[in-house]
């Protein structure tokens, strides 16, 4: 599901080059469950967003469902991601004005999802979240 190869990644600071990630490998098979874990600092968000095409690498090379994303422009890399990449933000990112519903729903709906409250409601059931459903976000 996601490889990586020779993965680096290097930006600019005022001090000047900074080597946030240096030849990267790995391999996660679908089903596989990984956890990121590290100092802050350490390029685990780097790493994150170089694995969903959020960002490009200044080395290597990533594949995710088989795609290499360095073949895709950016809106090629926005499609991939919109079907096969999911986020769980460490600050939930929600809309304050819609209920935990219609905040599950919003991006079903934008990719098109014809049975979005059915799915959503799914969704929150399965997290335990679902008595809350029509809740709004505190």
């Amino acid at each position: 599901m996601v490889r990586v190869e020779s993965l680096r990644k290097q930006v600019v600071s005022p001090e000047g080059p900074l080597l946030i990630l240096d030849d990267i490998h790995f391999t996660i098979e679908r089903g596989e469950s990984v956890a990121v874990v590290g100092a802050s600092g350490s390029g685990k968000s780097t790493l994150l967003g170089l694995l969903a095409g959020l960002d490009t690498p200044s080395g290597g090379r990533v594949w995710l469902a088989g795609v290499d994303l360095g073949s895709l422009d950016e809106d090629g890399r926005a499609l991939l991601r919109a079907r096969r990449v999911g986020f769980v933000f460490q600050s939930f990112q929600l809309l304050v004005g819609l209920t935990a519903l219609e905040n599950v729903m919003l991006p079903l709906e934008l990719a098109g999802q014809t049975e979005a409250s059915r799915v959503a409601l799914d969704v929150l059931d399965r997290v335990g979240l679902k008595a809350r459903a029509r809740h709004y976000p505190t």
